[in-house]
C-alpha cells in the first residue's frame, strides 16, 4: 500500500507495527505515492517545534530507505519520515535500512536490502509478541485531523447541504420537462 493511500483511503488507521519502504526522489522529495505522507511529516516537524506531541505512542515502525549517495539530498525523504514519526512518539525498531543505489561490493543496494529483510524479522517479532494493548484511536484521530488541515479536499462532503441545493433544482427540471411534454398537446 502506498503511504498516501494509508492516509487517504485508510484514514490513517495506524497499527501497532508498521513497515515502511520509501525512497527519495529528485532533490530529497518523496516519490509519487508518498508525497502527501511527506507533507504530513513536514507539518509534524513544524508543529513539534512549538510543543510536545506524542500522538503516535504505541506505534512501532521499521524503515528501509532507498536512495543514491551521488545526490546531495541522499536519504533526505526517509530521514524526514523517521524524524517526524519518532518526534510524535512512534518507536523505531530494528536497523534503519540505508540502501544506496551507488553502493558497491558488500554495500550494493540489493545486498543491503536483502540483509535488512533478513535481519528485521527478529525485531518485528519482538513487537508482535508483546501482549500490551495499545489504544491507537488517538494516533488515528490526531493524524487524520492533521490530514484534514493539510488536505481540505479530503473532508467528507456534507450531502445534507447539497440536498438543499439539488432538491429545488430537480423540482425545476421536473417542472420544465412537464411543461415541455404536456403543453405541446
Amino acid at each position: 500500500m502506498h503511504l498516501d493511500d494509508f492516509l487517504e483511503v485508510e484514514k490513517a488507521k495506524w497499527t501497532k507495527l508498521v513497515v515502511i519502504v520509501c525512497s527519495s526522489y529528485g532533490v530529497g522529495q518523496a516519490p509519487i505515492g508518498a508525497r502527501k505522507f511527506r507533507e504530513l511529516c513536514d507539518e509534524i516537524l513544524l508543529r513539534c517545534e512549538d510543543k510536545s506531541l506524542n500522538f503516535l505512542n504505541g506505534v512501532h515502525f521499521a524503515l528501509l530507505g532507498l536512495g543514491d549517495s551521488h545526490y546531495t539530498t541522499y536519504f533526505q525523504n526517509p530521514t524526514t519520515i523517521h524524524k517526524a514519526l519518532t518526534s510524535v512518539g512512534a518507536v523505531h525498531v530494528g536497523e534503519l535500512g540505508k540502501a544506496d543505489a551507488s553502493g558497491t561490493d558488500n554495500m550494493e543496494q540489493s545486498k543491503v536490502i536483502e540483509r535488512w529483510i533478513n535481519n528485521i524479522w527478529k525485531d518485528l517479532n519482538k513487537v508482535v509478541a508483546t501482549t500490551t494493548t495499545v489504544d491507537l484511536d488517538k494516533a488515528r484521530d490526531e493524524t487524520w485531523g492533521l490530514c484534514l488541515d493539510l488536505f481540505p479536499d479530503w473532508k467528507p462532503t456534507n450531502y445534507a447541504s447539497m440536498a438543499t441545493l439539488y432538491v429545488p433544482l430537480v423540482g425545476i427540471l421536473l417542472a420544465i420537462l412537464f411543461h415541455f411534454f404536456y403543453s405541446s398537446e
